[in-house]
């Protein structure tokens, strides 16, 4: 089973990156694509600026015809690459994702019957959280997507929960590398030095109040189940982002209705083991 797993997140990486670099080349990076009406979905991807989550997303709803449309914030610092600093650097990230709170809050001004959802991938999802925490409990995000969150796994994410009517977080207990040892060694977004939430899942922290613990009720772990290795997603690091998974997932998910079956699916936050690294 190992040996599968391993084999699937080579085959799974190679091939990600082999229609990145062709999207990348053919459409650029653009920050808006696509008519801004009935919905729009942020887009933030992880560390280094290669904005891989982006241009997997804008692929998969142009070949089905989806005319949903997607802005992608550019939170990273320096050239593409420079991992180290994304992640390290907390002090700018609150601010990048004070500046997305902003653009978030100016968009619904400027469009206040367009649905807004957001999308995070692995570093990104520590900006979106930050972000939704600086709505202040405005309800302004419908869907919330957190993909291999690179937080740590105890992070309160009940203020931003407050901003959000729905939140998934995709979870990979496979996803030992970079979730696991790497944030061990490197840390997490918070700047915690554990095995992240997109690893081990969310854990609720204690003493929050009730209307805090409440607000759990808004977010559903989905863990990475064998089923999803017929989509691409062989549990690694860039599952999330293959095309077959996307194809598949992704409306489900900004819809309210994820695809359920095809998880090991936990409703409510709860405590949960830690996988060896």
């Amino acid at each position: 089973m190992t040996h599968l797993i391993a084999m699937g997140f080579l085959t799974n990486r190679i091939t990600v990156i082999s229609q990145y670099l062709y999207e990348r080349a053919r459409y650029g990076t653009p920050e808006v694509v696509g008519p801004v009406g009935k919905e729009v979905l942020f887009i933030l991807d992880g560390v280094g600026r290669f904005q891989i989550a982006p241009l997997m997303v804008r692929k998969i709803l142009r070949e089905q015809g989806n005319s949903l449309a997607t802005v992608l914030y550019d939170w990273q610092f320096g050239l593409m690459g420079e991992v180290w600093t994304d992640l390290m650097w907390l002090r700018r990230n609150q601010v990048m994702a004070a500046k997305l709170a902003r653009k978030l809050l100016a968009f619904r001004r400027t469009y206040p019957d367009t649905t807004i959802h957001v999308l995070a991938f692995s570093g990104g999802c520590g900006i979106a959280v930050f972000a939704c925490e600086k709505l202040r409990g405005r309800q302004i995000v419908e869907t919330l997507v957190l993909a291999c969150p690179a937080l740590s796994p105890e992070y309160n994410l009940a203020p931003a929960l407050s901003a959000v009517r729905r939140c998934y977080a995709l979870i990979s207990r496979h996803d030992r590398w970079i979730l696991g040892a790497g944030t061990r060694v490197f840390g997490t977004t918070d700047r915690r030095f554990s095995a992240a939430a997109g690893c081990v899942g969310f854990k609720q922290p204690v003493r929050l109040s009730d209307d805090q613990a409440d607000l759990y009720a808004r977010l559903q772990q989905l863990h990475w189940s064998p089923a999803l290795t017929a989509l691409g997603h062989h549990s690694g690091h860039t599952g999330w982002v293959s095309a077959g998974f996307l194809k598949r997932h992704l409306l489900p998910l900004l819809c309210g209705s994820p695809l359920v079956d095809e998880y090991e699916a936990v409703a409510c936050v709860g405590d949960q083991d830690e996988p060896a690294a």
